[in-house]
């Protein structure tokens, strides 16, 4: 486990990691404020109380280039929607090739202005996330390890990013079976 005062060395840290064979499924950063008041029904004041509790929920790493594809999206998806209806709209009342050009590019950019919103929205929920842990003291990154060549490699990577030294915590992993 790792903590963070900057997402730039959080995110250099994370791509290090992936650059060397560590899978995104084995990375996990703390859950925002209002998942962890939901699971534990108090929120940690500093990020020291947090990196101790076993408790404390985390959420799958999402990279800067899946917010982005997901930004891509949210952009694309309701201008081609809204150009394509407006096209039909107007082709289907008996309108011209030259009614339904306009239609399709006024549709379109207000559906791109509505996709712009949205992506503005996506980009902002990730920073606020990792904003609210910095404000805590720092952003906790967790590397899930199975065996000692590779919490070495781990504590190597992460020292060269962390802001403070690296700490190997034993969590009990939900197989989410049932235990005997």
């Amino acid at each position: 486990m790792a903590v963070f005062t900057g997402i730039d060395a959080m995110q250099a840290a994370i791509d290090e990691l992936t650059m060397n064979g560590f899978g995104q499924h084995e990375l996990s950063l703390m859950a925002s404020d209002d998942t962890v008041r939901d699971q534990l029904g108090r929120v940690h004041g500093h990020v020291d109380d947090a990196k101790h509790d076993p408790d404390t929920p985390r959420r799958a790493i999402v990279s800067p280039e899946e917010v982005g594809n997901a930004k891509g999206i949210a952009m694309g998806v309701p201008a081609y929607v809204g150009a394509i209806l407006a096209t039909g709209a107007v082709v289907a009342s008996g309108g011209t090739a030259l009614a339904a050009a306009a239609a399709a590019v006024a549709a379109g950019a207000g559906g791109g202005g509505l996709g712009a919103i949205l992506a503005g929205w996506i980009g902002n929920q990730r920073e606020e996330t990792l904003r609210q842990h910095l404000d805590k003291g720092g952003i906790l990154l967790w590397v899930n390890l199975r065996d000692g060549e590779r919490e070495q490699l781990a504590r190597e990577i992460l020292g060269r990013h962390a802001a403070q030294p690296v700490e190997v915590h034993e969590i009990p992993q939900d197989t989410g079976r049932p235990s005997a």
